[in-house]
């Protein structure tokens, strides 16, 4: 989530746009070989398989429940939408647990031990102090 930052060029709302690489799904142009969809958002760092299944998830929901994904973003999609993706793991975190979406495609006993296993992690490293921490204060002090 460090990525997360207007300086980094990261999707920070869900939006769509052809040949826009400021929007979260971008629908590249080309030939009819190439034709595709990016999803922006996530990271390297992603398990693909629960990044494939929740991309699923997501458009088979906006599918089968008609929901209209709006016009797409032309230009800078920075400047035209507000942030409204969560920008640190707690809020992700936080999001994934009261989403009744994403419970009706993950079992819910497996989100529950998927964000308590995180929680842990975004807990260790919360509390780790870093060499630039040390250096920072070692000096000050």
């Amino acid at each position: 989530y460090r990525r997360f930052g207007a300086q980094f060029y990261v999707p920070n709302s869900p939006s769509w746009g052809i040949d826009n690489r400021t929007v979260a799904v971008r629908v590249p142009t080309g030939s009819a070989d190439s034709v595709r969809i990016e999803h922006r958002v996530a990271g390297a760092d992603a398990n693909p398989y629960l990044l494939m299944a929740s991309v699923l998830a997501g458009i088979h929901h906006g599918l089968t429940n008609e929901i209209e994904p709006g016009p797409p973003v032309e230009g800078n999609s920075y400047e035209q939408n507000e942030q409204s993706l969560p920008n640190n793991l707690r809020d992700a975190l936080r999001e994934l647990d009261d989403s009744e979406v994403m419970a009706k495609y993950i079992d819910p006993m497996y989100i529950d031990v998927f964000v308590a296993c995180k929680e842990s992690e975004l807990a260790e490293f919360e509390n780790s102090i870093s060499d630039l921490e040390y250096n920072w204060y070692l000096h000050t002090v």
